[in-house]
């Protein structure tokens, strides 16, 4: 049965331009992407790529969050607002 694990193309795309990279992970963390690649019905390496994708999509909105927070505080700070109060109203809003 074929389960959808990510949510990216999890088959390779063949007008994409690629590199080949060697990495070292773990035996036991391969042994599990096998394991949920054949549950997926697709090739580890695709698996891997597709999570790699989907982190990276997460990742880009946590860090375009953060730069957004850290512009507020500059704006705040150049009004006059207080460091000290700067920082607690972002510690009650961010979590």
């Amino acid at each position: 049965m074929k389960e959808t694990l990510c949510q990216c193309q999890t088959t390779p795309n063949v007008n994409e331009r690629a590199t080949a990279v060697t990495v070292a992970i773990p035996a036991d963390l391969l042994e599990q992407l096998q394991e949920a690649a054949t549950v997926a019905g697709t090739d580890y390496q695709s698996l891997l790529l597709c999570y790699a994708r989907q982190g990276l999509i997460n990742s880009g909105a946590q860090l375009k969050r953060g730069q957004f927070v850290e512009h507020v505080k500059e704006v705040l700070e150049k009004h006059g607002v207080q460091t000290n109060v700067i920082e607690e109203i972002f510690s009650k809003f961010l979590y």
